[in-house]
């Protein structure tokens, strides 16, 4: 076998480990919402409660949690926290889109 034979094969090999390893850098992970919302969602409910909203920085501060808690069910759903997500409250003072200028 010569050298580009051998270069080939090991390519060949070990491409679909790295793909498998996650080291390809494509896909297949969370990104930093998806994360939080299930890393806080303990019981896989799909939705977070007060004391699950503890787990994401000051999202289970009355005030944060009801504004985010738009039907008012006592929980954050998967679009709520979507919602919560887009605002950054913790960067910046909360203006509802329908408030805002």
């Amino acid at each position: 076998m010569n050298v580009k034979s051998v270069a080939l094969s090991a390519l060949l090999v070990l491409i679909p480990a790295i793909s498998a390893a996650g080291l390809s850098g494509g896909g297949g992970g969370m990104g930093l919402e998806d994360g939080l919302f299930w890393g806080a969602d303990l019981d896989r409910n799909e939705r977070l409660d007060p004391s699950e909203a503890k787990a994401v920085y000051n999202l289970s501060e009355p005030e944060i949690f009801s504004r985010f808690d738009e039907n008012g069910n006592g929980s954050i759903s998967r679009v709520e926290f979507s919602e919560f997500m887009q605002h950054s409250p913790w960067t910046d003072p909360f203006v509802h889109p329908a408030n805002a200028e």
